[in-house]
């Protein structure tokens, strides 16, 4: 997964040194240690930033640096002050992974430049889904550049920022990996917000493969959106009719939009309840349950008019 493995690091650090927007968090010092690190993986030509010793560098700051240029040293950096070590850390990442559903995920490293750190486009959107729930995390992928003490101006390397609706989120490309980005954006269908959230893996030409690959399937995914009615108030649902004769419509209550991609598959089932011999109009008498994909309604059913129920004659030749 390349890079895109810096998302859990990040997502771990902040649940565990929480941070709100405009605050800076605990300041780090560089030791000499992490600039052997630095000078380590610059030989090996992973993606880092300079550092000296006695840098002071604040939580935010090392984020910054992680997700934005992806400094694979700030991820050593993070992991080793929130865990003591990289081993306990990249255990915990295995265990938050289980935790969300990732099945398909294994880390071996911080950075995710081993090539035995592994993962899937769904899991790596499941992951991307939880971070950006995060305001510090969303607001610092959506950031275009930043200012550190040493490095200096340092850029965000997802070009398609802005771009399409993109609003962030990481990228990550080694020999083995080929080009990776896990992207999110935003549009306005048919009046209605909606987040797209995917991730490509694997493409060639390293991130330049991955933007065409994110581009082509942004357009293709926008095209096919589209808010659709369900159900409608008054839908007829299904129809009853009494033994002595009065019948009607059970409709919905309520009606039902959802922003739905073309050829979406909508699962209706209706529950209908035991009827009593009289009811005023409007009166509740079942469920109508509504499923696609992970969106679910669960629309009252009514009776428009009364049941008035049987009269004395009906009852007089049949009993009570």
């Amino acid at each position: 997964m390349a890079s895109t493995a810096k998302m859990m690091t990040a997502l771990l650090v902040l649940e565990d040194h929480p941070l709100t927007v405009g605050e800076a968090g605990t300041v780090l010092t560089v030791s000499r240690a992490d600039v052997t690190t630095y000078i380590n993986e610059r030989n090996q030509n992973e993606s880092v930033l300079p550092v000296i010793a006695g840098e002071q560098l604040s939580e935010y700051q090392l984020l910054q640096g992680l997700l934005l240029p992806s400094a694979s040293n700030f991820a050593a950096m993070l992991a080793v002050w929130d865990q003591g070590g990289l081993a306990a850390f990249i255990s915990r990442m295995n265990a938050r992974a289980v935790a969300l559903g990732m099945r398909a995920t294994h880390y071996d490293d911080v950075a995710g430049f081993a090539p035995t750190t592994v993962s899937i486009p769904q899991d790596l959107i499941t992951l991307a889904k939880t971070a950006m729930l995060l305001p510090v995390f969303a607001q610092i992928v959506a950031q275009p550049q930043a200012t550190l003490p040493v490095a200096g101006v340092i850029h965000n390397l997802d070009t398609l920022l802005g771009q399409n609706g993109v609003i962030g989120i990481k990228t990550g490309h080694t020999d083995q990996a080929g080009g990776c980005f896990v992207f999110a954006a935003d549009y306005s269908i048919d009046g209605q917000p909606a987040r797209v959230y995917g991730a490509v893996m694997g493409q060639p030409n390293a991130l330049a493969g991955a933007f065409a690959a994110t581009n082509a399937l942004l357009t293709a995914v926008h095209a096919t959106l589209h808010v659709r009615p369900v159900v409608r108030r008054a839908d007829v649902v299904a129809h009853y009719t009494s033994p002595w004769g009065e019948s009607g419509p059970i409709v919905a209550a309520q009606p039902v939009s959802w922003l739905l991609m073309d050829g979406a598959t909508i699962v209706r089932k209706a529950s209908i309840e035991a009827i009593p011999t009289s009811l005023p109009a409007g009166a509740r008498v079942g469920t109508l349950t509504l499923e696609s994909g992970n969106q679910r309604a669960d629309v009252p059913l009514i009776i428009e008019a009364p049941i008035s129920g049987p009269d004395l004659a009906w009852r007089l030749t049949r009993g009570f």
